[in-house]
């Protein structure tokens, strides 16, 4: 998939703002494993009934694990709310502060746009075969083509219309991620919190 670029001076990326952070690092939940351990042992339990997705390799990223990066979203947090709105769900609880960061911050070389177009279902792939996909579904990061990334696909939208309201929902599915091999200093400039 080609997709021409456009320079921009600013493009952000979203991470929600978690309950639980301490200190002024935002980490990769493996990387925790050796900073808090006390807080990656109780954030790995997410995991417990979806290893497989855990277990997931990202191949442009030194297939590196799908727990050794940050996730982020093109899609601003405002857009995410009103598509959720739309169907008949609301942001849960404690989802309505989002670090805004900005692409400057990420470097190139760590960082891929991961276009989530495969659905990876908990206990219904090959994590083999799920890594390859995954990793063809990723672009190389440059932010002048983030603008491509910044609305809710039509597959998100239909799986939030599909899910029960009050019922449990992936609020990523299908929806792009930037992903980082990396941390980020939340003392920057160019890191600041929104609430939406």
């Amino acid at each position: 998939m080609a997709i021409e670029s456009s320079p921009s001076s600013e493009s952000y990326v979203f991470h929600r703002v978690p309950d639980d952070l301490r200190g002024s690092m935002l980490y990769p939940l493996n990387q925790l494993a050796g900073v808090h351990p006390d807080l990656y042992t109780e954030l790995r339990k997410r995991y417990a009934t979806r290893e497989d997705i855990a277990a997931l390799r990202i191949p442009p990223l030194g297939n590196c694990l799908w727990n050794d990066v940050l996730h982020f979203s093109p899609v601003h947090p405002n857009r995410l709310k009103q598509a959720l709105e739309g169907s008949g769900h609301a942001l849960p609880d404690g989802w309505h502060r989002f670090f805004q960061v900005d692409t400057r911050l990420l470097a190139p070389a760590d960082t891929v746009i991961y276009r989530s177009e495969t659905i990876f279902w908990s206990g219904k792939f090959d994590i083999g075969d799920a890594s390859k996909q995954l990793g063809r579904e990723c672009l190389p990061f440059d932010p002048g083509t983030l603008r491509h990334f910044g609305e809710i696909p039509q597959a998100a939208r239909d799986y939030f219309a599909s899910v029960a309201p009050g019922s449990g929902l992936a609020l990523f599915l299908g929806v792009p991620h930037v992903l980082f091999k990396g941390r980020i200093d939340l003392n920057l400039a160019g890191v600041e919190v929104i609430e939406v």
